[in-house]
């Protein structure tokens, strides 16, 4: 069996992974994860990488790249998609031997968690409004913060609680649905490369939603 064969048989089912990352994301970083096995890459230096893929978008909106910048903006994601899947590959094929998974996860985390406030700011700032990049800014701690209190608290209810929520609108559709990484990285690539300070509004509007709508959430635990 090639490596490729061994990482599409280590990705995320669909029901486990946000739907868009699945349906989109994961098509093209198996490519990259390929690459990397090849060059024979640590999944750590793939995570830290995420968040200097964003500081190169932010670079790129500073120099006034925007069509560049967009695609970009997509970078992150790809990366945050291979080191999982390089983790995998090592832990599978070399027993744990060259990896710690579990700090791994939390490089994966902070660099994602990082990059993406950062550049959510700065595309506020280049493109005329820096309010609006705090308010998304605002949005994505506030996620970060109680999604880690949630986990902490309430354990394996949060992902209970959820779940429920997501098929009480979309039914049992197959992969996480709602304002997820993959439409959050969507929205950021449209208001960049069309350099639309109304579409990061959106952004920020539904980010900051999703967090009030998790505080409402676990309102009975």
């Amino acid at each position: 069996m090639g490596n490729y064969q061994i990482l599409k048989g280590l990705q995320k089912s669909a029901a486990q992974d946000d739907y868009i990352v699945f349906y989109l994301y994961r098509k093209i970083s198996i490519f990259f994860s390929l690459l990397f096995t090849k060059l024979s890459i640590h999944p750590n230096y793939i995570s830290f990488s995420v968040v200097f893929a964003d500081f190169f978008v932010i670079y790129q909106m500073y120099l006034g790249n925007w069509i560049w910048a967009g695609i970009l903006v997509n970078l992150a994601i790809v990366l945050d998609c291979c080191d999982g899947e390089m983790a995998r590959f090592y832990i599978k094929i070399e027993s744990k031997k060259r990896i710690s998974f579990a700090y791994g996860q939390y490089i994966d985390e902070v660099a994602g968690f990082v990059g993406i406030t950062l550049l959510v700011l700065f595309a506020g700032y280049f493109l005329g409004n820096l309010w609006v990049g705090i308010l998304g800014m605002f949005g994505l701690l506030m996620n970060f913060g109680s999604s880690f209190l949630a986990t902490n608290l309430f354990g394996e209810n949060k992902k209970k609680i959820a779940r429920e929520f997501e098929e009480g609108i979309f039914g049992k559709i197959k992969g996480r649905v709602g304002f997820s990484n993959g439409l959050q990285r969507i929205l950021i690539t449209l208001a960049v490369l069309f350099q639309s300070i109304y579409v990061l509004l959106v952004f920020g509007i539904l980010i900051n939603l999703l967090w009030l709508i998790k505080l409402w959430l676990y309102r009975n635990e």
